[in-house]
């Protein structure tokens, strides 16, 4: 069995137990995943490209753990959306288990971004909701909405 750490859409951080990458999906709850690497080689993060709306909300979590074993800034890091597993690789790239020492660290890394980063990153959060938000009234347009703005109706 491999120990990986599950990065859940509620804000928890899981230890799960799995065999294979066919578990992973299930973890994810999508048939395509994608990984992305972290700068030292040692952590992958399975994601899955997917626009489902249970896909759609920022994993903060996991964003802030890949921002902390990344090179990114706070500014240019992907927010990571939807549930997001976390696992060692081997030499010949399949998952391995990760260490104790390894999950701990990692768990360790939320919140120990720097005020100006959790700053930039409560931005960005806030801006992709308001979007979110801005894109689902798009779909569903008010009843109540009007075709002409009032300044043409009053200047008749």
């Amino acid at each position: 069995m491999i120990q990986v750490l599950h990065a859940s859409h509620n804000g928890v951080l899981y230890k799960r137990h799995i065999a294979n990458i066919d578990d992973i999906a299930d973890l994810i709850r999508e048939s395509d995943v994608e990984t992305l690497t972290s700068a030292d080689g040692r952590t992958d993060f399975w994601i899955t490209p997917s626009t489902r709306p249970a896909n759609r909300r920022i994993n903060r979590k996991a964003t802030e753990i890949f921002l902390a074993t990344t090179g990114f800034t706070a500014k240019n890091v992907p927010l990571l959306r939807g549930i997001v597993v976390l696992t060692a690789h081997g030499t010949t790239g399949a998952p391995v288990t990760m260490t104790d020492a390894h999950l701990t660290g990692l768990a360790d890394t939320v919140g120990t971004a720097s005020w100006r980063d959790a700053l930039i990153l409560a931005v960005r959060y806030a801006r992709d909701e308001r979007r979110q938000r801005r894109a689902e009234q798009a779909v569903q347009p008010d009843f109540f909405q009007r075709k002409t703005p009032l300044r043409r109706l009053l200047r008749r």
